[in-house]
């Protein structure tokens, strides 16, 4: 494709400058990268606004010839170089650009895309394993990786950066996959990494304190939410779905309702009562409910345990049946979905006579909702062990605390991913969230240590509730990532290998 075919298609792009003796009518593009390694000759190279002082250093690496940077910007461009300017972040050009580059791959592809705070893994790969047993060939896009086909890749990211989202879903469309199932991210809505992408459907499941280093407040973090429904594709009959009762959702139905009035919208515990939960069942077999609906109710069975199970499979219900996914169908897989990996994942001992519970819960909202599940399995003793990570929101650290005193009955404070801060420090910090006198069953930073004294206390018919990390197989420790898996040192500790 040449510059002169893209130019046309986006007004917000300026050709600022030529380097000497070439014409831009002959200038052949290949693709457009926001990382200056990935990049190559006939690339664009997306300088991104939140690259700060380093841009004129990533812009002397990149092998790109031409370079999209905001208009005004006073850093030294080489001469060499073709310059595109645009008025916005260009960060925010990159995914359509990416996508009109590609031929669009999005739009031949279904896209769901979960957003919230918590459980958009969890409803990703529910969604994910209902689909794939009526027939669709699936795509999943997330915390975990992308998956599809044989393939699970590790991006590194909940939402990929723009240019390697399109990548992924071009590859998907040309493998065969047609329904995708993605987790959107605060940041990755507003930094636009999904701009230009043909979605479906939007879900969103809650909205509580996470990512205050990154948003300056939780208006913006819920303002980056909702634009999520914002760019849903509107010539595909798009529809959202949004649990009501869950922090936020009263607020972000309301805000579509203002802003977006002709979105078809779906609400779990609604006001217009579509959708309603009743006679919920929690036990360590499983998960039922009543999902009621149109006045049919749908007994629904579930392997998944917890109260949060309830309200993830209720959501991936009703937009499976937006999705056209047939209602008994989803019943019967609904019984036996695939654990979800640090997600409520059980670790039993040898003999069975207790366990451990693994979970991504970072965050005070997750932390209380995942020990309330635990609890409603009637464990004899509940030990919760968790922390908090470095260079991170740091006013959630007591708040953590006071949970975890309050609905456990003995709390084990050790290393999270403590990152660049000292570890002792963020465990203080933490330790300022507890009632006056209350004192840890035990406090220490070296995780593995922390776990195994966890497991050796634990009486028959207790559960160490292990929350923080999850799926994750690494720990952070000042710049270092090195391998850690919490289920690893569980099954170590109960002696299972």
């Amino acid at each position: 494709m040449k510059l002169t075919q893209l130019l046309p298609e986006f007004p917000e792009l300026k050709l600022r400058s030529v380097p000497n003796g070439k014409s831009s009518d002959g200038i052949e593009l290949g693709y457009i990268q926001s990382d200056s390694r990935k990049t190559n000759l006939e690339d664009i190279f997306c300088v991104s606004d939140s690259l700060g002082s380093k841009k004129e250093e990533y812009i002397s690496n990149t092998k790109a010839s031409l370079i999209l940077i905001r208009s005004g910007s006073s850093i030294v461009l080489p001469d060499s170089k073709i310059i595109l300017e645009t008025e916005i972040d260009p960060e925010q050009l990159q995914g359509r650009i990416a996508s009109f580059l590609l031929g669009h791959p999005s739009k031949e592809l279904e896209i769901v895309a979960v957003t919230g705070t918590n459980g958009k893994t969890s409803l990703t790969n529910i969604l994910f394993a209902l689909a794939k047993e009526q027939g669709r060939n699936c795509g999943l896009i997330g915390t975990i990786g992308v998956k599809f086909g044989d393939q699970l890749i590790d991006t590194g990211y909940t939402t990929p950066d723009a240019s390697s989202l399109n990548l992924i879903l071009k590859e998907m469309k040309d493998r065969g996959v047609d329904t995708v199932f993605m987790e959107a991210s605060s940041h990755g809505l507003k930094l636009g990494r999904m701009n230009g992408i043909s979605l479906k459907a939007g879900v969103f499941t809650n909205l509580t304190q996470d990512h205050l280093d990154f948003h300056p407040n939780m208006e913006d973090y819920f303002e980056s939410k909702f634009r999520l429904f914002e760019i849903l594709d509107s010539s595909r009959s798009p529809f959202a779905v949004v649990d009501f009762v869950s922090p936020g959702g009263k607020e972000l139905l309301e805000r579509i309702q203002s802003r977006l009035p002709s979105l078809k919208v779906r609400a779990l515990d609604g006001p217009r009562g579509e959708w309603k939960i009743g006679d919920p069942s929690l036990n360590l077999q499983g998960t039922s409910y009543s999902l009621l609906s149109d006045g049919i109710s749908h007994l629904i069975h579930t392997n998944l345990l917890g109260s949060f199970n309830v309200r993830n499979t209720a959501l991936a219900w009703i937009t499976g049946i937006g999705l056209g996914l047939d209602p008994q169908k989803m019943s019967s897989s609904l019984e036996r979905i695939p654990q979800i990996p640090g997600r409520f994942q059980i670790v039993y001992s040898k003999d069975r006579s207790r366990m451990a519970v693994v979970d991504y819960a970072h965050t005070p909202d997750a932390l209380e909702n995942i020990i309330r599940s635990v609890r409603d399995s009637k464990p004899k003793q509940l030990i919760t062990l968790f922390g908090c990570g470095g260079d991170r929101d740091r006013t959630k650290r007591p708040k953590m605390a006071r949970i975890a005193e309050e609905l456990s009955d003995q709390v084990i404070l050790t290393s999270d991913n403590p990152r660049t801060e000292e570890p002792e420090s963020i465990l203080d910090e933490i330790q300022t969230g507890f009632s006056k006198g209350f004192v840890p069953l035990l406090r220490e930073v070296d995780r593995a240590k922390a776990i195994a004294e966890g497991v050796a206390v634990l009486p028959e018919g207790g559960c160490l509730l292990v929350a923080g990390k999850g799926h994750e197989e690494y720990q952070i420790i000042g710049k270092e990532k090195r391998h850690f898996s919490d289920v690893e040192q569980v099954q170590k500790a109960f002696g299972l290998f």
